[in-house]
Order: structure tokens, then sequence, then C-alpha cells
């Protein structure tokens, strides 16, 4: 009995051995972050830098729920060695590391207004220029007058910045927090648990101001009507809203925009169809408020700029 127990407990031991193996392979050969660190290594040669998943776990203010991290994997495969080179360092190699190996860095660097220039440390100055308690007055980003809720009034919308009021130096004592703190997803928004080559990148902020500005521009005079000044809801449902915006990936939020009423998910609704029609989308006037003759009033690149700045609203300190 008791040497059936033993192979039995030595069967079980080497069935999980064999699948922590898959499950380790698999998650190298899925995420290709190791490849990317060695090239990483081969690019910037440093014995300190330890080719193995790196972590960056950010040390500010609210960076963790009770004991746990909020995890960022961003920096495993950009400057995987942010702790030894520091910051500015990062700042640098960021840029110099995009223009070498994305092949398509001149249109990307053009559509999105990218200045080549990466930030090292939350300055006062650019706190103050695009904090969440400021108001800048540059490329567009400005006060919006919209429809008040009382006929025939107008309300003026302050528009926040976009960067998070615990990091500005106010709030840390005048310190400069540098990228090596604050990490990435605080101004980028990406997909926080996620290093697979797609969906690392899925609600990537690219240049956070330019899609702030372009996208406040497109959403105050399209969305905030029904949507709410602040995303807060009227006629439509409100959209600055965590459970939705943490459930709904980019797909969904751009057909919405893109297809509205056309759409499966929105038969029979009130939301414009701003790009196009759905290509299956067969007219019913018992059902449907419009006509279903749709003419693109948004191009594909600014329904995903205005899916970008609706992501803003996703809160970095709360979860869905």
């Amino acid at each position: 009995m008791k040497s059936g127990l033993n192979r039995l407990f030595l069967a079980l031991a080497a069935v999980l051995l064999v699948l922590t193996g898959i499950a380790a392979a698999k998650d190298s050969s899925d995420r290709h972050y190791l490849a990317i660190q060695e090239q990483y290594q081969r690019d910037y040669p440093d014995p300190k830098l330890d080719v193995k998943a790196q972590q960056l776990f950010p040390t500010f203010a609210d960076a963790k729920r009770g004991d746990t991290f909020r995890v960022e994997r961003c920096i495993s495969c950009h400057v995987p060695d942010i702790a030894i080179v520091g910051p500015q360092k990062a700042a640098e190699r960021l840029v110099k590391d995009f223009l070498k190996y994305e092949p398509d860095h001149d249109r990307i660097a053009k559509t999105y207004g990218l200045t080549l220039t990466h930030p090292a440390t939350i300055t006062r100055q650019l706190y103050d220029q695009y904090g969440e308690d400021s108001y800048a007055t540059t490329d567009g980003f400005h006060p919006y007058s919209i429809a008040g809720d009382t006929p025939g009034t107008v309300q003026t919308v302050k528009l926040p910045g976009f960067i998070p009021k615990f990091l500005s130096p106010a709030q840390n004592g005048g310190k400069e927090m540098g990228i090596d703190t604050v990490g990435c997803i605080v101004c980028h928004n990406g997909q926080r648990l996620s290093l697979t080559d797609t969906e690392s990148h899925l609600n990537l902020i690219i240049n956070p101001e330019f899609t702030w500005t372009e996208g406040a521009s497109l959403y105050y005079k399209y969305c905030a009507t029904c949507h709410g000044a602040f995303g807060e809801g009227k006629i439509g449902p409100p959209l600055a809203n965590q459970d939705r915006l943490g459930y709904f990936n980019e797909d969904y939020y751009y057909r919405c925009i893109e297809y509205g009423y056309t759409d499966f998910e929105h038969l029979g609704s009130v939301m414009p169809a701003w790009g196009s029609a759905s290509s299956d989308f067969v007219y019913d006037a018992t059902r449907d408020k419009q006509s279903g003759k749709v003419s693109r009033v948004l191009s594909e690149n600014q329904i995903n700029i205005l899916v970008q700045f609706i992501r803003h609203w996703e809160s970095y300190n709360t979860q869905p």
C-alpha cells in the first residue's frame, strides 16, 4: 500500500514538473520578451543586467493595493535595465530604439505628433501644463463650451490634464519623480497585465499629449451632448465608468463609434454611425430610429484617437 502511494506521488510530481515546463516554455514563446531582452543586451552590454523577465514595480504613493503591487510589465521589453541606467538614460534609449526597431516610425511620428523626446521626470513645468488639476491652453487643449442642461444655456468645461495628481512634485515634497519610479501606464494607460505581442499594446496611448488634446476636441464636438461633459452619461450611457472601461476592449469602442446603430450590439439605439454602416445591417423601420443612410464624418484615425481619449477616464487607482 505504502509503495503504491509512493509511486502515485512520484507520478503526480512528474506530471506537475512537465506541466510547469510546458507553461514556462509557452510563456516565453508567446511573449517573446526574452529574445527582445537578449537583443537589448547586445545593444547595451552591461554585466549588471540579468536577462530574465524584468518587472518595474512603481514606488510612488498608492503604488500598492494592500500588499500587492500594481504590476507594470512595459519595462520587460522597454529598457529592462531602467533601475541600473536611471530615468534620463532610459528616456534617451526609448527614443533611440523606437527609431531603430520600428520600421514605420516616420508615419507613426507624423500621425501621432511624436516629438521624439521622451520626458525623464515629471517636472513641475510638465505637470503644470498637463497635470490633473491644470488647464493648459496650447495645441487645442483648452476649455470647451457645450450646451447646458437648461435649454439656451452654455456650459464651459475646463478639462483637467492627463498626468495624475499623485505624480506632481507638490504631492511628493517637491521631488520630481523619474520614469523609473512612476512607470509607464500612468500616462500611456497600456494594458496592465498582458505581455503578448498583441495584448501588451491594447489600449496603448502612443502620445498622451497629442491624443488628449485631439481627442478632447473631437469629444466635445461630437459626443458630449449625449454622453455628458465629463462622460457621466445623459441621453447616451456613461463613458467615465470604470466597470465599462475595464471590461470593454478597443475593438468594442471602435465599433460603437464607427458603426453606431447599424452594428448588432446597438440596433435600435440612437447612437449615430460616425464612420460607416455595418456590412450586414438591414434597415428595419419598426426598430431603427434613423434612416440607415450613413455618410462618414470621422476618419478611422480620428475614431482611434477618440477611443484613446475616452480611455483616459480609466482610473489607474481602480480596477473593474
